[in-house]
């Protein structure tokens, strides 16, 4: 998997938004609101290429979470991004 290029992850306040960059500069016409976790994950494989797997062992190592609650948080997080349109085909 790969996330779009044009991505960029936004702190704003306590609140984390992907938000898209035209080039042109940032359209917040469309944002996508992130958890801190979220956000992390996002930010780890930026223009990379990345597996399921990956950001389950990022999950476990960074938060020492069970693996099991681990793969149902980044299914979640993957479908959110799909449904969004949000991964290179």
């Amino acid at each position: 998997m790969k996330l779009k290029d044009n991505l960029t992850v936004r702190k704003i306040g306590d609140e984390y938004m992907i938000v898209s960059d035209s080039g042109l500069g940032l359209d917040y016409t469309r944002v996508i609101s992130l958890n801190k976790t979220a956000a992390y994950l996002v930010q780890e494989v930026h223009q990379k290429e990345f597996t399921k797997e990956d950001w389950i062992d990022l999950l476990i190592n960074k938060y020492n979470v069970d693996r099991d609650i681990a793969e149902t948080d980044v299914q979640k997080l993957i479908e959110k991004l799909a449904k969004e349109g949000l991964f290179d085909e």
